[in-house]
Formats: C-alpha cells, structure tokens, sequence
C-alpha cells in the first residue's frame, strides 16, 4: 500500500509538472521559446517541480486559512460579544455540510484515470492510499490552521481545537462511507440529484444564520456529538477498509461520465447534454410560430434546455429569498442590524457589484451553450460568420439576461422591502435601487457573453483549456471587490449603471462582429 502511495504521488507529481510546461508552451511570449524538447529536460522538470509542489502547499494552506478566516471575519464582524461561540456554531454546521458535499472517493478524474486505467493498479491498494493520504493531509491542515485561527486568535481551548479537528475528520470519513453506500444502491452519487441536494445544502447553509435569533448550540453539545461521529468514523474507516471492489466501483462511474474530465460538475452536465438528447422533448408550436432564422434557433435551444438553463438560477432565488426572509425578521426585531441594514441599503449601495458578481449564471449559460450546441455547430464555417455570429449574440442576450432575471428581481424587491422597513424612504431611492440591481444584472449577463465568445476556452473534447478566459473571470472580481466600498447614492449609481450596460452593450456587438469570427472556435 506505501509503495501504491508512492505511485500515485508520483503520478500526480508528473502530470501538474507536465501540465504546467504545458501552459507555458501555450503562453505568446513563450511559444517560441520552449518546443517539445522541454518534456525530456530534467534540470527544467525539477525546477517546475520544486516550484509546483511549494505553490500547492501554500495554495492548500491558504484555502483552508481562507475558509476559516472567513468564518472568523462575519462572527467579529456580526457577533463581537460572542466570536467564539458563533464562529464554532457556524463552523459545526459548514462540516456537517462538508460531510455530504466534499466527498473525493467516488469523484473521478483524469490523475485517477491515469493509476487506476492507463498505469493498471490495484483497484483495492490505491482506495485504501488515497482514503489515508486524504486523511493525513486534512488532519495537518486542519491542526495547523486550527492552531492560528482557533488556539490565537479565539483563545480555545487546546482540548478544544483538537475536538474540532477530529469531529472534521471524522465527517470527512463518515461522509465517505455514506456516499458509497448511496452510489451501491441508487446507483448514482448522491449529489447529482438535485433535490437531494439542495435541500441538504439550504437547511444546513440556513442553520448557520441561528445566531441572528440569537440561538448558538453550545460547545458541550458540540463535543457530544464529536465523540459519536468520531466513533462512527472508526466504524466507517473499518467498513471502508474492507472494500475490494473498489476498481468494479470506479468503472462503472466512468461508464456513466466522460473518462477523461478533471471536474465531477462538468462529467454531469455532458450527461445532462446526452439525457437531453435521448428524451423527446415537444416544443409548443405556439412558443415557435412566427419566429424564424436566429430567433428560431435560439427558441429552440432555450426551450430544449430549459430545465438545465433555468435549475441553477431557481436555486440562487431560492436561497436568496429565505436570506432576504430572515433579514426582514432581523429588520424588525433588532434595531442594531437594522441600523446597520439601513446604512448599507442608503449609502453604500456599490456593495451589491460583488454579490451580482456571484449569483449571476452568465458562466453557466455559457458552459451549457458549449456543451449543447456550439461544440458542435463550431464544426461548420457558416457558423462564423460575421452576420451569424452577431445575430445569434443579440438573440443570446437577451435569453441569459432573461435567466439572470430571476434572482436579480428577488434581490430588488428584497431591497425594496428592507428600505420600506428604514426609517426615511422615498418611491425615487426604491425605483433607482431596483434599476441599479437590475442594471448590474445586465452588465454581467453582457460582459460573460462577450468573453464566451472573444475567449472561447473549451476544446473539442468540452474541456477548459483556454487560461484567458480565467484571468478574464479574476480580473472582473477584483474589480467588482474594489468597488464594493464606493459611496454613492442610489440615484446616482442606476444612472451610472444604466449608461455603462448601454455602451457595453454596444461595445460588445462590435466586438462580436469584428473579432468573435477569429477567436470563437474550437481549440
């Protein structure tokens, strides 16, 4: 089993190394200087190696230092009289959710692929290297960034940190054990059902905001239920130790999703793309009389993937609702959140760019565009032309700002309400506040169209592979989190809002128009 870790480290070393000189060979500046020679250069290999393997490490302990100090950051920020209550309360919470959303046995992936199908191990020796690799590296993160966040900065407890850090292995493993048993008997991983799942995800996601009440389990009962999941996590590492059909397991999951995909969301969504296609789904006619050309094929598309396009945005307002529920109860009953409320809603409005920024499904739609029709349309020159293109955007537009439509108006009527509930009000500042939300809807449902298709990033195979498209999507959040503090009134930021969709709107036809025929295609 050491020497089957040993492999599969090894493996993964090589193919982030080898991954990694990939993009760079892909980089303009360096196109030219690197050939395919740069595989077979060991000195280069080390280097990128040693250089990959510090990134990781450090990425991984950021993340998990990010995860914490976020949870840090709202309980100060919310609940200063008791930070060390709510942020074990709230943390409690997001690992029991962990427990059903972070499980990595069953997932599949190309380094997987590549030990289990391409290298040929042994299908029991690899599960067993991987179930301890996980839990080693999560026991390390978890206690180190414990130590800083828990043990320094709220003052717990050694006893304590070390409770918390194994009830989060422990879901870890009992997560694990559940999902298997799921997948044996549903035949399907638990959470590409999406019932199942977002009911889980939004009662326990709800659970976290108790402490608005205020009511905050106390750490005793916490250490209560430590004890038993920890005890059922030894029973389920036991149970997990005796599984020998791990290999039998992983392929029959490769047979339902694209073997060669590095992300379980990406697998299901091209198994969405077949199951669409086997099902006979009847279009009104009414829904197509009428319409013809881009229109007509535009409608077909929307109406053929309606429940795909639709799912994720359902989801957000949802979610966004029994947020926006438990801010008016807040609102009423407790006049230092309300106060607070108020100030954001009058005089810092900007806020809302970063959360637009995350609720809108422009980079979904995009995907889905991919993956149901362009990936294949591509394939045919008419489909690039000019005059094409900008027809089909215009028709595009309009059906991702119609699907962004629908947690944009729960936002502005949320707003709307919560400024009803302040002490001064007028009907301008709430039709302006619902304009400007609405505006900021627009602008990403235009900006992610236009870099969809100035940056094109799937190949053939429905893979990612373009990084521009990436270092688009980053660019766009830092700047929407710098100007989430400006201070503006409502008035003023709709009409800023308002002028900046209208040119970007333009700017984006002429884009489309002029550069989307070069740069929209396969890679």
């Amino acid at each position: 089993m050491i020497k089957c870790l040993y492999q599969t480290i090894k493996i993964d070393y090589y193919y982030s190394v080898n991954s990694f000189l990939y993009v760079l060979k892909k980089l303009p500046i360096l196109r030219d200087l690197f050939t395919n020679d740069i595989y077979q250069g060991k000195w280069i290999k080390n280097i990128t190696g040693v250089f990959g393997v510090i990134l990781s490490l450090l990425r991984a302990i950021c993340f998990k230092l990010l995860y914490y100090f976020v949870i840090y950051a709202i309980c100060t920020k919310f609940f200063p009289k008791n930070v060390a209550s709510s942020f074990t309360h709230i943390y409690f919470f997001l690992t029991i959710l962990g427990l059903f959303i972070n499980n990595k046995l069953l997932n599949t992936g190309k380094k997987k692929y590549f030990s289990l199908i391409v290298f040929q191990m042994d299908g029991t020796k690899f599960f067993r290297a991987s179930l301890l690799w996980n839990i080693f590296t999560n026991i390390l993160l978890n206690s180190l960034v414990m130590y800083i966040i828990g043990y320094s900065l709220l003052k717990l407890s050694i006893v304590s940190c070390i409770f918390l850090v194994l009830f989060t292995i422990s879901c870890r493993i009992v997560g694990e054990k559940l999902n298997i048993m799921f997948y044996r008997k549903y035949h399907y991983i638990w959470y590409s059902n999406t019932t199942i799942y977002f009911m889980i995800v939004g009662l326990l996601f709800g659970c976290c905001f108790t402490p608005f009440i205020p009511f905050m389990i106390p750490f005793e009962i916490i250490e209560i239920i430590s004890l038993f999941m920890i005890i059922m996590a030894i029973f389920s590492l036991i149970s997990l130790f005796q599984i020998d059909d791990y290999f039998y397991l992983y392929k029959q999951i490769q047979s339902h999703v694209n073997m060669m995909s590095s992300k379980n969301e990406d697998d299901y969504l091209r198994q969405i793309m077949v199951d669409v296609k086997e099902k006979d789904i009847k279009i009104d006619e009414k829904i197509l009389e009428q319409k013809k050309g881009y229109d007509l094929f535009n409608t077909i598309f929307f109406q053929r993937h309606r429940e795909i396009l639709m799912t994720s945005a359902k989801k957000y307002a949802f979610v966004l609702v029994a947020l926006y529920v438990c801010l008016i109860y807040v609102s009423i009953h407790y006049s230092n959140y309300h106060n607070m409320i108020d100030q954001v809603l009058h005089y810092k409005l900007a806020f809302f760019i970063i959360i637009m920024f995350f609720i809108n499904r422009g980079s979904i739609i995009t995907r889905a565009m991919f993956f149901n029709c362009d990936h294949a349309m591509l394939q045919y020159n008419f489909y690039r032309e000019p005059d094409v293109m900008l027809g089909l955007f215009k028709k595009r537009l309009v059906t991702v700002f119609f699907v962004n439509l629908i947690p944009a108006c729960v936002v502005g009527l949320g707003n709307s309400i919560l400024l009803v509930l302040s002490s001064n009000w007028t009907i301008l500042e709430i039709v302006t506040t619902f304009l400007f939300i609405l505006s900021l809807s627009a602008f990403f449902s235009v900006h992610y169209l236009v870099i969809y298709y100035l940056l094109q990033p799937y190949n053939i195979q429905m893979e990612m592979k373009k990084i521009g498209y990436s270092i688009a999507t980053i660019v766009t959040y830092v700047i929407s989190f710098s100007l989430k503090d400006l201070v503006l009134s409502s008035f003023v930021l709709s009409i800023y809002g308002v002028v900046l969709v209208g040119i970007y709107i333009a700017l984006g036809l002429w884009l489309v128009y002029k550069i989307a025929p070069i740069t929209f295609k396969l890679n």
